[in-house]
């Protein structure tokens, strides 16, 4: 029989690369830009038509109108953080 303790250790795991930084970061701020303009235009534009008062009767009117572009607005600033982060 063969001795076990004289057979060679087996081979290492090749090491893992280093991961590497995203080439293009610019996409990563366009939306986080895009996103916050469009977020503040909108935040404006509904101050502007509820004349300051969000929760008066046009205030109603300017949330529901412009919940849609608020929205918009949010997705673009999440995708521009979660690409900027990678």
């Amino acid at each position: 029989m063969s001795d076990p303790s004289g057979a060679p250790p087996p081979p290492l795991p090749p090491p893992l690369p280093p991961s590497q930084p995203p080439k293009n970061r610019g996409l990563g701020w366009f939306f986080a830009v895009s996103g916050s303009v469009v977020l503040l235009l909108t935040l404006g534009c509904m101050l502007a038509v509820s004349g300051g008062n969000l929760f008066s009767e046009d205030g109603g009117l300017a949330f529901v109108c412009g919940s849609p572009t608020v929205v918009l607005g949010g997705v673009f600033l999440w995708l521009g953080s979660r690409r900027l982060k990678r």
